[in-house]
């Protein structure tokens, strides 16, 4: 099921998986993501790869299903992404 540009697994996962032009760009997008997520209490698995692919996982291992937090941080996530400039 998709909530958006996110994939959502089982009932408490939301993976999304972004590309960037190079490194720089993709670590300036992690550092951003990992602001958002300290202000929604939130603490999303991130990972880089290939130098410039971030996978984002948002999982709720504490409550059965997705908290408004959760959705919340996917949906500054994706405020981010709109913001950066990624050609």
């Amino acid at each position: 099921m998709r909530v958006g540009a996110w994939e959502r697994r089982g009932g408490s996962t939301l993976v999304r998986e972004v590309g960037f032009r190079d490194f720089e760009q993709a670590m300036r997008f992690v550092e951003r993501v990992a602001w958002a997520a300290v202000d929604y209490e939130r603490r999303p698995d991130m990972c880089i790869s290939h130098f410039n692919r971030v996978r984002l996982e948002i999982a709720n291992r504490n409550h059965a299903g997705l908290t408004r937090a959760d959705l919340r941080l996917a949906e500054k996530v994706d405020a981010i992404l709109s913001d950066l400039d990624r050609s």
